[in-house]
């Protein structure tokens, strides 16, 4: 699964925890934070679990996976590299 595919799907996952919030095509093209796009704490938590869900990983928040979780591209990269 290439970096790409990966971040679109990110995307869509970020507009079903954002309940719609920041759409899909916002995350995956505005290249800042999803914070600055409103992703709110709970929206975030909820983007955790279904990455988590969906890409077997888990995310260690007392690291830099708060924040791994704000970007976009990194997140992508992340999943990509595993």
């Amino acid at each position: 699964m290439t970096q790409l595919v990966i971040k679109e799907r990110l995307a869509e996952l970020v507009a079903e925890s954002s309940d719609g919030a920041i759409p899909a095509q916002d995350a995956l093209t505005s290249g800042t934070a999803l914070s600055a796009l409103g992703l709110t704490s709970l929206s975030r938590m909820r983007l955790i679990d279904a990455v988590e869900d969906e890409y077997g990983v888990e995310i260690d928040l007392d690291d830099d996976g708060w924040d791994l979780v704000d970007d976009l591209d990194r997140l992508a990269s992340f999943l990509a590299d595993r």
